[in-house]
């Protein structure tokens, strides 16, 4: 039997064709690959620069960071050596607590000697490639003097942060009860520090903007400790997205940024790739962690990576790319000047939408606004305030900010006041 379509059918299917490619064409961020399905607890991915967020799980959730914990400490120790309290040669003394949580077979560690000095930098370094435990609490004591006053540095450091979620009981990441006299006996001993995964993802984007050569180390495979002294050690990275280890791939050159591991996190790790210029920084937790070098949280990581460099083209904006040129200047010899973002910048849009789409509102700065536009005189390359940016009639979400995304713009040339003649003429026809 031969089957004849009604013109009414084909008429639905034709519209729904149109329909379903307009939205490819003309659509917000739906029109991405389908969603990575992520088997973890939780996820984000964001751009490192901007904050501008690429993907969402659960984000907002407080879940166990285990020793990504050690981003906040590392970011605290690289703080006071930034202000001359704390230098990289520095000899540390180890306590006898901290001597015997480093031989703790259960632990991440490099053995250290009550009995010896280490410098801030083995310690650093150990503390991010090994993940060691008891080296980020020797550092911990350096700078603060004992392991208590530390965890309130911490605590106030991840306020002043804007880590809201944080809860922090250790230096470490390990729990309460793992750190046995350098932990509270009024704290239970499961208690253990805690953070959304927006929270790591917003500290991993503070410490790279502000330190970027903590990827010198992130990005070690392997490295010496203490070589030729009574504890030498060779150093094992836990990434295993590293160039060299099991999980690497060569389209995602990875080179950091911190794992996590606990019975109550699961696998966790917080990765960050730069490719072709664009660097992201992906946040996966409670991925499976059945034994020992589990690559679960590698394989979820990845999953993710190639979901946002598919999903998404990078659109750059610049001083030849993006110009603002209706920045209006009541008093200026020139009633307009222009402007552009005060450094190159990043925007992701999906792959089938266009830059187009981009639209942009200029919100000046109270220090140089004057008659409800741009003051003047101002000298080229002064940063006026921002612009907000949205896609497609909708909201670029960015993390650590309300609204769409916002960068800060500043003036492409000179601007020049008037002289008094011209100003007063123009208060005068202001009046009418």
């Amino acid at each position: 039997m031969t089957t004849v379509k009604s013109p009414r059918n084909s008429l639905h299917i034709g519209l729904f064709l149109c329909i379903f490619m307009m939205t490819l064409m003309f659509g917000g961020l739906t029109a991405k690959a389908a969603s990575p399905n992520l088997q973890v607890k939780s996820a984000i991915a964001v751009d490192a620069q901007t904050g501008q967020i690429l993907y969402q799980k659960n984000d907002q959730q407080k879940l166990p960071i285990a020793s990504m914990t050690k981003l906040l400490s590392t970011y605290i120790v690289l703080n006071d050596i930034k202000a001359g309290k704390l230098h990289w040669n520095q000899q540390v003394a180890i306590s006898p607590e901290i001597a015997k949580m480093s031989r703790n077979a259960n632990l991440t560690n490099v053995p250290l000697s009550a009995n010896r000095k280490y410098t801030v930098r083995e310690l650093y370094q150990a503390s991010l490639i090994t993940s060691a435990n008891a080296a980020v609490s020797a550092l911990g004591n350096a700078v603060s003097g004992s392991p208590h006053q530390f965890v309130n540095r911490m605590r106030s450091t991840a306020k002043q942060l804007h880590l809201n979620s944080a809860h922090i009981v250790t230096a470490s990441g390990i729990t309460n009860g793992q750190a046995g006299q350098l932990g509270y006996s009024s704290v239970s001993k499961s208690d253990e520090n805690t953070m959304s995964a927006e929270d790591v993802a917003r500290l991993s984007q503070i410490i790279l903007k502000t330190y970027p050569e903590i990827l010198q180390t992130t990005r070690l495979s392997t490295a010496w400790f203490d070589k030729g002294g009574s504890s030498q050690t060779l150093m094992h990275t836990w990434n295993l997205m590293l160039k060299g280890q099991s999980q690497y791939q060569a389209n995602l050159p990875v080179d950091g940024l911190k794992t996590g591991t606990s019975t109550a996190a699961g696998g966790n790790f917080v990765g960050t790739v730069n490719r072709d210029g664009h660097r992201i920084i992906t946040v996966v937790m409670h991925a499976q962690n059945k034994k020992s070098g589990d690559p679960a949280r590698f394989i979820q990581t990845r999953k993710l990576m190639n979901w946002v460099y598919a999903s998404y083209q990078p659109v750059i904006l610049n001083a030849q790319t993006f110009q603002i040129g209706n920045v209006k200047v009541p008093m200026g010899k020139s009633l307009n000047a222009e402007a552009t973002v005060a450094k190159p910048t990043t925007v992701w849009i999906g792959k089938n939408q266009s830059r187009k789409q981009l639209k942009f509102r200029v919100a000046l700065g109270a220090d140089y606004r004057e008659k409800d536009g741009l003051k003047a005189p101002l000298a080229t390359n002064t940063t006026i305030g921002n612009v907000k940016i949205t896609l497609g009639g909708q909201s670029i979400s960015q993390i650590g900010q309300s609204g769409t995304l916002s960068l800060p713009i500043k003036t492409l040339n000179d601007i020049k006041r008037a002289n008094w003649i011209v100003r007063t003429w123009r208060d005068f026809l202001s009046l009418f």
